[in-house]
């Protein structure tokens, strides 16, 4: 029974993942731990997130307006990015109504949407190219309703 029950919870996640494309425009995506990923089939760079389920809601006030702070170390062609939010919890309840307070991230490579997360955690983005990315965390409500709240990352791949 506990097999055929995991087997039922791992089809409906493909199904709620092909779903969340959908709602958010993009055309293809690779589930990655955690992260739902959008590839972009000219490019290499993938998106890895380690699962952690703990909050990455650093703190909450009533009334207080949501926002992000994040991190990132540069690893060779791969960079780890680590981020916390305030004010705003982090859930991985795509495409349900919107709860106050509560959401996921989009995650930007150069103005291409790369991933949505709903799970807190050090994201690592790997084979990027040489050169400036410009990397932008938004936080988006559980309908993907823009919250109009980023964090951008100005990095450099030698």
């Amino acid at each position: 029974m506990l097999m055929r029950k995991t087997w039922i919870y791992g089809a409906a996640t493909l199904i709620v993942l092909g779903a969340l494309t959908t709602a958010c425009g993009s055309k293809e995506e690779v589930a990655s731990s955690g992260a739902a990923s959008l590839k972009d089939p000219k490019a290499a760079t993938t998106v890895a997130q380690q699962g952690k389920t703990e909050s990455s809601v650093k703190t909450v006030t009533s009334n207080g307006k949501p926002a992000i702070d994040a991190d990132y170390k540069v690893d060779g062609r791969n960079v780890t990015i680590t981020y916390q939010t305030s004010n705003f919890q982090i859930a991985d309840h795509m495409d349900q109504k919107a709860v106050q307070g509560e959401g996921h991230l989009h995650l930007y490579v150069d103005g291409k949407q790369k991933a949505m997360i709903g799970k807190t955690g050090p994201l690592t983005l790997t084979n990027l190219a040489a050169g400036k990315h410009e990397i932008r965390l938004e936080l988006q409500q559980n309908d993907h309703k823009d919250l109009n709240v980023e964090k951008i990352l100005n990095i450099e791949v030698k």
